[in-house]
């Protein structure tokens, strides 16, 4: 099941039937999940429980959603693409929770997202040397293949967000094409949010190069590192998007780059009174636009999730916000408990894939100060990534307590019987 979970993110990020349109016919995603989903049922719904805070917080939330656009004036359930869309993440969750039996189907999970991540990415920038741009605000800007992710903003604020879940990879390496991959996947990162002119994206990725190089060990070593290739990275910047960062503190150099800033901030206004006038249930899921009459987004998080879903959306969301640090907790406790035992590595790549998504998380609230990000795959997915580590790690520390785990030792020690 999980080689089947790895090849449909891959099929949910690089979408290639959006970019070859002769496959759309098809409904590969769609065709693909079916029968992911009978295999699911046939095999009994997986061997592992769901049994994690997390999954009382995603729910919450998705209950949040569903009442939201029932109750809205301005949708319904059957209309709404991205309430439908939701809905798919959740039948994700629900499938991966299940089914991860053990660290090594985890090990696959991760890495098959990071390699469908780099394959996206990849190809969007090939597509970029070969012509795929578009002019805007007086840049030529790199866009995702596709359409779903092609926005420059989009584009290029995602890949930040997915950009940490390379750590636990760095835990995998044992070969130098390991590392080269690691490092290639790093730099091609940087590279392509720099092309994208996506000024979110760059504070984003200031906050992804300066962040675990001031909580590291080695941070004055890895500083200087940081400060020597800075100068570099903007010296190899065309002017066009130079000027473009440059608007970040200089509002002056463009009049529009200006207005897109004043749009997102009418847009958080917009949001609370949408709130206002709607608070228990908000407007409804993306309607945003329809109950302004403006018809535009409200580009942030906070105008989007409590002026469309109201004060249940607003608690169900803080309280799913709230369960990725009980969880990361409850990771560095059991993670703690296995260094107090000496049992070397035991738990590290769960305990960094925890950490990977506090941080993917923390961009990802980065994201929605110039994004409309609150139903975004990342919120359900990384969750799910991070409660099948703290099972896991709780699966270890109690094998430590009833003697079943060596220190130093790879595998739990099996009971004769």
């Amino acid at each position: 099941m999980v080689w089947l979970l790895v090849g449909y993110m891959w099929l949910f990020v690089h979408r290639p039937f959006e970019i070859w349109t002769w496959l759309a016919a098809m409904r590969i995603e769609r065709v693909y999940m079916s029968c992911i989903i009978v295999l699911w049922l046939l095999g009994g719904c997986g061997q592992r429980s769901m049994g994690n805070i997390f999954t009382a917080g995603v729910f919450a939330f998705t209950a949040a959603l569903t009442a939201a656009t029932m109750f809205s004036p301005f949708t319904n359930v059957l209309a709404n693409v991205v309430f439908q869309d939701w809905l798919k993440y959740m039948v994700f969750y629900a499938i991966a929770m299940t089914s991860i039996k053990n660290e090594k189907d985890l090990k696959i999970l991760v890495s098959g997202f990071i390699v469908a991540c780099f394959l996206f990415i990849a190809h969007s920038y090939w597509e970029y040397l070969h012509g795929a741009v578009v002019y805007i605000v007086g840049a030529s800007r790199l866009i995702g293949v596709g359409v779903t992710f092609s926005e420059y903003n989009d584009y290029g604020t995602l890949i930040v967000c997915m950009l940490p879940l390379i750590l636990p990879m760095v835990t995998l390496c044992k070969k130098p094409w390991h590392y080269l991959f690691v490092w290639g996947y790093v730099l091609l990162t940087l590279r392509s949010v720099q092309l994208t002119g996506s000024r979110t994206g760059f504070i984003m990725l200031v906050a992804a190069l300066f962040l675990p190089v001031l909580c590291s060990k080695h941070r004055f070593s890895m500083l200087a590192v940081v400060l020597v290739a800075a100068p570099i990275g903007w010296a190899v910047m065309p002017e066009s998007l130079q000027n473009r960062y440059r608007t970040i503190w200089d509002p002056s150099i463009n009049e529009m780059a200006e207005a897109n800033k004043r749009g997102r901030i009418t847009g958080f206004y917009d949001g609370m009174t949408n709130w206002s006038n709607f608070p228990i249930f908000g407007v409804g899921v993306a309607q945003h636009g329809t109950a302004t009459g403006g018809g535009f987004e409200a580009h942030n998080l906070p105008g989007q999730v409590a002026g469309e879903t109201g004060t249940v959306g607003v608690a169900a969301w803080f309280f799913m916000f709230t369960c990725f640090g009980i969880n990361h907790f409850a990771a560095w406790k059991h993670y703690q408990y296995l260094q107090s035992k000496n049992l070397g590595k035991e738990g590290l790549y769960c305990w960094r894939v925890s950490l990977a998504v506090m941080f993917g998380i923390f961009l990802s609230l980065l994201q929605g100060l110039g994004l409309h990000n609150g139903y975004r795959f990342q919120w359900v997915w990384y969750g799910a990534f991070q409660a099948l580590a703290v099972s896991l790690l709780q699966e270890k520390a109690d094998a430590a307590r009833q003697g079943k785990l060596l220190p130093n030792g790879d595998k739990l020690l099996r009971k004769k019987t």
